[in-house]
Parts: C-alpha cells; structure tokens; sequence
C-alpha cells in the first residue's frame, strides 16, 4: 500500500516576537491582576502533559463573551504555558489596520459563512488551519459554538462544529505520514483542553438579549481589553486534558461532543445564576416581595444541591438574603421585576440550565 503523501505548511501567523504582541500581553497581564478579581482552576494534568516537547493542545470552550479571547490566556502565561493562537471570527475584527495587529497579537481569522457553500469553505479553512498549527506544535484556542449568542437566544449552548475535531483526528491518524512528508517537522501527542468562563458580569449581556435578537457590541481586538474594567469575579476554568490517540475509534461529530460535555461540566453555578432562575420562576411583574424571592431561591439551592461541589461565591447553607446580596453585584435589581429585565434574568439563569435539564444537557 502507497502511504499518502501529506503537505502542511506553515500556518500564516506571526511568531509573537514584536512589540504589539508585548504590548498587549503587558496590557492583558495588568488587567488581570488589577482590575479583574480572577478565580483560577487549573488541572495539573494540563501542566504535567504540556512539560512534554511532545505535547500539543487545542483549548476548547464555550463562548459567552469578547473577554475570553484575551481573559483566559493570563492564566495560562502565569503557569508558563505556551500562549495558543487564538481564532476569532472575521466578523470581530474590523478593518484591515486592526487585522493586521490581531494578526502580530497572534490571532487567526475564521470566516463568518453566509450561505451554505460559505459554510462548508469556512469549515475546510478551519480543519486545514487547525492541522497546519498542530502538526507544526502550535497550541490553538478556539470556540466551537461559533457565536456568543446560542444562550440568549435558544437558552441553551450550542453544539460544537465539529471541523477542528477533525483535524486533530486526521493528525493522530496520520502522524507518520505527515511527519514523513513534511521534512523539519516532528511528531507530537495531541489534547484537548476544555475550559470555561464563568462571569459575575457578562460586559455584553443587555446588548445579546435586546429586541430583534441583540447585536452584541464588536469592535475589534482590543476592545476586549476594554471590558476588563465592567467584569469583575471571572471564574476561569481549565480542565483535565482529553489525549485524542485514546478516541481514534470516534468520528469528528463525537469527539466535538465528547469536548462540548467535558466543558458543561466546568460550569460553575454563581450567586448571580441562583437569583436570576429565582426570579425567572416567581414570573409576573412589578414588586418583589422579600420573602417570596428568599423562598425560590432556597428552592432552587435545593435544586442543585447535587452539583454542589459547583457552588462558588456561596454555600449551599448560605442565607437566601446572602446569596441575593452577592447576586447584585452582577449589577441587577432583584427588588423588582419590569420588561427590561426579563430576558437579563433569563440569560445568567440559562447559564446553568443544563443542570435542571433532565438529560443533564442543554
């Protein structure tokens, strides 16, 4: 049997070695010490495989917010990981001025399809790009919903596409070939890392649940850092690396879930998410009565009581007037309930639906 011959360029992206990719990062590191309180769980796995000169990591994560672009790499920076490459897409970057500086911060653009032969170009750049930064063992992060907006408007985070999936697939497969046919590179052992944000403060919230849909504030890559100020408690979770060489036998759209899965369950569950599905239940409008709030928010403490270990910035014993007091630095009245609000309360509380879901998804 012929082995299949395998070229994978260079991926086009900058080596980080210029003084816009040192000046964000300085940036970025100083927001994330001062100006956000972060609270980080980092698997020791990532650490121990990462040590490897072997290893490769495609970081994976749900998607809610600008912020995460930029926030969740100062984590990986201060436990001296490599920083991945990070895709955004080609709708969030505007102009070619600010394309040219995500491009040195070390970002890679994603086409944003607009009809079905769109899509299925975008998906080919993607896997190719993907393959092209693996096989040349440079991390890439990446956020396979595709949109921040799966949340406000289906209440449920999407599914992941599964293009990147599949190239670290293809690689895994293939790894001797490829290596074989692409003289100066070397053999590497992919993971994915999943990871997720967990937010007191979602900068874009009251944009992704206004009327027509929401168009969610984009400017370009360094608005991100701008939002630094407006967030507040980030929760930043990385967790334990999935070795593709032991899932070869699951196609693109299973190890996609496989990921998608390994990130739901690093949802943490906020006082802002208890109060907002608190509110959500009592319905109506008008006035909130003390105790009525108090009621449905131990309600739903019960509730989740079997994702405890999930609790953070409150205790399962806490005080229902506690938790409704933390809830409000997420900058929401829980005194009274009007139209505008609705679809905000719907949206922190959508954020932990997955765990009322009978299948335990959503």
């Amino acid at each position: 049997m012929v082995e299949r011959v395998y070229h994978v360029p260079a991926p086009d992206c900058s080596d980080r070695r210029n003084a816009v990719f040192f000046v964000a990062r300085a940036i970025t590191m100083l927001g994330h010490r001062f100006l956000v309180r972060p609270h980080v769980e980092l698997a020791p796995e990532i650490v121990a495989a990462r040590g490897s000169d072997h290893a490769v990591f495609l970081y994976c994560g749900l998607h809610r917010s600008l912020w995460e672009t930029t926030g969740v790499l100062a984590p990986l920076q201060l436990a001296r990981l490599p920083l991945p490459y990070v895709a955004m897409g080609d709708n969030l970057v505007k102009g070619r001025v600010f394309q040219a500086l995500s491009k040195k911060i070390g970002t890679f653009m994603v086409q944003r399809p607009a009809s079905r032969r769109e899509m299925l170009e975008s998906a080919r750049r993607l896997r190719d790009d993907v393959l092209s930064f693996v096989a040349h063992r440079l991390d890439v992060l990446i956020f396979p919903e595709g949109t921040r907006k799966n949340i406000p408007l289906r209440s449920r985070y999407g599914e992941f596409f599964p293009a990147s999936f599949d190239a670290l697939l293809e690689y895994a497969r293939n790894r001797d070939a490829i290596v074989a046919s692409n003289p100066g590179l070397k053999p590497c052992e992919t993971y994915i890392v999943p990871l997720n944000v967990d937010y007191t403060r979602v900068r874009e919230a009251a944009e992704m649940v206004a009327e027509e849909g929401g168009r969610p504030r984009t400017l370009h890559v360094l608005d991100s850092l701008s939002m630094i100020r407006g967030i507040g408690d980030t929760y930043l979770s990385y967790g334990t690396p999935i070795r593709v060489a032991n899932h070869l036998d699951l196609d693109r759209k299973s190890l996609a879930s496989l990921a998608r899965r390994r990130c739901l369950d690093l949802v943490k569950i906020l006082p802002v998410n208890v109060a907002a599905r608190a509110m959500v239940e009592l319905g109506g409008s008008g006035a909130v009565a003390a105790g009525d709030l108090h009621r449905a928010v131990r309600a739903v403490v019960d509730r989740l009581r079997p994702f405890e270990e999930r609790f953070r910035g409150f205790a399962a014993g806490d005080d229902p007037a506690e938790i409704v007091r933390r809830a409000r630095r997420s900058g929401l009245d829980f005194r009274t309930v009007d139209a505008g609000r609705q679809g905000l309360y719907r949206l922190y509380a959508a954020y932990v639906e997955h765990y009322f879901a009978p299948s335990g998804d959503a």
